[in-house]
């Protein structure tokens, strides 16, 4: 699979089967994105390559965020808790209706009017979702996911 940001700059492939697919509801993604929530997919770092200038940034301790430095998209997450990782903005896939929501992350942070909308169609988490396998016989430890 592969995507790119808005202006084309910044582009993407992975191999491998995307995970945790997530809508995440925190402050600081709303923040990162201007957005009320950021749909995110996870993929083992090793399988993602970069072609182009992604921009890094400390968005707050032990997490950094990509963004393309010419239109500005956002696309990546990272934590240092999860380091095989990365997260990767679902809606910058060339093909984003290939992946569906599993469910909500933090969810404590919801705006209300998000909540009234679309909430309970998809199990939701306070905070980060409980351990759980990624894929058949592959289990995952609990990150900072995005």
């Amino acid at each position: 699979m592969q995507g790119r940001c808005l202006c084309g700059a910044v582009s993407y492939r992975f191999r491998g089967q995307p995970y945790h697919v997530t809508h995440c509801h925190c402050a600081s993604c709303r923040k990162a994105s201007g957005a009320p929530f950021v749909t995110w997919f996870t993929v083992r770092s090793i399988d993602l390559q970069w072609q182009g200038e992604l921009r890094l940034y400390h968005s707050s301790i032990g997490v950094k965020r990509g963004f393309c430095p010419q239109c500005g998209t956002t696309l990546s997450y990272r934590t240092e808790d999860a380091p095989d990782e990365i997260d990767i903005t679902a809606a910058t896939l060339d093909q984003p209706e290939l992946l569906v929501p599993e469910d909500h992350t933090w969810t404590d942070q919801m705006l209300h009017w998000v909540r009234s909308s679309i909430f309970p169609l998809l199990p939701a988490h306070p905070r980060h979702r409980q351990a759980q396998s990624r894929a058949v016989g592959e289990t995952s430890t609990p990150s900072s996911s995005a």
